[in-house]
């Protein structure tokens, strides 16, 4: 009833011993400010499943220090890219991670529709460089996550129609991006699995004896023309096959071979 709904999800205790209790959109966490210090406290993500992009460009925090307990509502600050180096909250048991980084969507961008509100996103994502992207994996091989930035702009019933089918497929597909020993930043797809772990007996062996459930080595390292590359390349960027991939291929790697 309402006094379920009204129930904090957890607790924890502040300095002076006074347990301070979480709302429902609440979460404990921290932020990494621009000098690199980790500051704990509360996290509220701004982004929600119909609009997960929003946590790449937000979140509202309060520092432990600054909870007022004599105060029922407490002052929440929005915090953007221009002052973190990144965040993170525990969303029930798992923590979720967000790093900055610069990536500009040429991708996502080149996907937009025509009219004023397909200009208008090509415009967004091409402008927008700096992203508190979510970590998917974290070590030597850093995995994350990107959603493209829609646009809220549309023009008669077609274009309402191919902004509903454009939020769905940003929502389903992020983008799916990798760097290693903090190199540049790329999409990752299929075909990388075999350049990033080749210094890595343990997992190249694994891998070409298809002991991965997401790999079968003689589908993915075999030769292709260049269009078929291409088009293979487009079935799968975004793909949960890509996603499958990585968890198990380049967490391995970094447990195994990461130094």
């Amino acid at each position: 009833m309402a006094s379920v709904a009204l129930m904090p999800i957890c607790s924890f205790a502040q300095e002076n011993d006074t347990d301070y209790e979480l709302r429902a959109n609440e979460k404990e966490g921290w932020i990494i400010d621009k000098k690199g210090n980790k500051i704990e406290g509360v996290v509220r993500l701004m982004g929600s499943e119909d609009s997960p992009w929003v946590n790449q460009q937000k979140v509202k925090f309060i520092a432990k220090k600054d909870i007022d307990m004599s105060k029922k509502k407490q002052k929440f600050k929005v915090l953007d890219t221009d002052d973190l180096k990144g965040y993170a909250a525990y969303d029930g048991d798992v923590l979720r991670e967000f790093e900055l980084i610069k990536y500009t969507n040429v991708r996502e961008s080149s996907a937009a529709s025509g009219g004023l509100g397909g200009n208008l996103k090509m415009i967004k994502n091409l402008s927008n460089s700096n992203y508190m992207a979510e970590t998917m994996i974290k070590g030597p091989i850093t995995v994350y996550r990107l959603y493209g930035l829609p646009t809220s702009v549309a023009v008669g019933n077609k274009q309402v129609q191919e902004m509903e089918e454009d939020l769905k497929r940003i929502r389903t597909k992020p983008r799916i991006l990798v760097s290693k020993n903090g190199g540049k930043i790329e999409e990752l797809d299929s075909k990388d699995m075999k350049k990033l772990t080749e210094d890595c007996e343990f997992v190249r062996s694994k891998m070409l004896n298809k002991e991965y459930a997401s790999y079968n080595p003689e589908k993915e390292e075999k030769e292709r023309s260049k269009m078929g590359s291409l088009l293979k390349s487009e079935m799968e960027l975004s793909g949960e096959k890509v996603q499958k991939m990585a968890m198990e291929i380049l967490t391995d790697y970094n447990t195994n071979c990461g130094k």
